[in-house]
């Protein structure tokens, strides 16, 4: 009887074979060999991975179903609400994503308690930034806890490097943390915002090296803070509507920043006449030309939308709906038809705030707590 004999693969069947595995048993197989981590490892098998499975979604909040003992959990999930992976202890009751970049997450227990940055192909956390201590609580402790400092997390275009900018609203500093370094004394203070920063209105947005806030003044300014020269731009950007800012303020019921396929929008959820949330994007041509890429109607249980991402194909929109009774919901707006469809595999119990991971499968920087 002949004996059979084993024939290798090739390296491009085994990237095919890998590109059409599920994101977790990915994971996984970076243990087999060297070999084969070292190509999960190639950037070009993430793009090749992502074209086939799209981003992943993460969900962050208080799940005691699911983890009755903590109940602080991390979800990564699929276009389609399918849950792939959760990530123990990461999450909580207040935690919101305050911001996806890449491959890693930032995490914070409200504006005022400390950032966390996870890797969730490991689901190992990389950083963790205790809140700064808050001179003013005996004084004002509500006031101070609420409203005292806010992160943001963003990745410098020629260095490559991520970077965590903290800013203290009452001292007017600004300081910036380079991801690898140690946190407890490695804060760089830079000149502070030319002008006041709010607390309270979402986290800032880092596109393409820029990082954006909205402004105090008025919520339609954005102060833009370079992550490669850690120095504010000189000039701000103003908004998209144009008319009396006290008008404009009336007619409005919120308004946030977020990053879409790539671009800066801002979200603009109007309160008169048919309701609606307008999303407005940022031309990168140079000029500031903002562009309204979506009207979208609003329901009267609908508090307010956030945008997540234009969906393969182009067109429609992934939405995050905030409900009745701070329910959040996911949602699919089709332009075409201006109506939106719920996400049917989606958990019922989602967090505050939904963010896109476009991952990849090794770690850039290691831990440093």
């Amino acid at each position: 009887m002949s004996e059979t004999t084993a024939v290798p693969l090739s390296n491009d069947t085994i990237f095919d074979i890998l590109c059409r595995t599920p994101f977790r048993s990915v994971c996984r197989f970076r243990c087999v060999s060297r070999g084969w981590r070292d190509l999960i490892s190639a950037p070009d098998f993430a793009a090749a991975h992502r074209s086939r499975h799209g981003p992943l979604l993460v969900d962050t909040g208080y799940f005691p179903q699911e983890n009755p003992a903590a109940g602080r959990d991390m979800r990564l999930m699929d276009m389609e609400g399918n849950v792939i992976r959760v990530i123990r202890v990461v999450g909580g009751f207040g935690i919101t994503c305050s911001s996806s970049l890449d491959d890693l997450i930032a995490l914070s227990r409200g504006p005022s308690n400390g950032i966390h940055v996870v890797d969730p192909a490991t689901g190992e956390v990389l950083l963790t930034c205790p809140p700064m201590e808050v001179k003013t609580l005996e004084v004002h402790p509500f006031i101070a806890m609420a409203r005292y400092e806010i992160y943001g997390f963003g990745r410098a275009i020629s260095s490559d490097e991520y970077k965590v900018v903290r800013i203290a609203k009452d001292k007017r500093t600004c300081e910036v943390l380079t991801l690898g370094d140690d946190p407890s004394s490695a804060w760089r203070r830079t000149l502070p915002p030319p002008i006041s920063v709010p607390t309270d209105v979402g986290s800032p947005v880092a596109v393409n090296g820029i990082m954006y806030f909205l402004a105090d003044e008025t919520r339609e300014t954005l102060l833009c803070f370079d992550i490669e020269s850690e120095q504010w731009k000189a000039n701000m950007i103003k908004g998209p509507r144009k008319g009396n800012p006290l008008e404009m303020r009336r007619k409005t019921a919120a308004i946030c920043i977020s990053e879409l396929n790539g671009a800066l929008c801002m979200v603009i959820a109007e309160k008169q006449d048919s309701r609606s949330t307008n999303i407005w994007t940022l031309d990168d041509s140079g000029k500031i030309n903002w562009i309204k890429a979506y009207s979208i109607p609003m329901t009267p249980y609908t508090s307010r939308y956030m945008p997540l991402m234009v969906m393969p194909g182009g067109g429609k929109l992934l939405l995050q709906c905030h409900g009745p009774a701070q329910s959040v919901i996911l949602q699919i707006y089709d332009p075409r038809t201006n109506t939106s469809t719920h996400v049917m595999k989606a958990p019922k119990q989602l967090g505050d705030r939904i963010a896109i991971c476009n991952f990849r499968f090794h770690r850039r920087v290691s831990a440093n707590n």
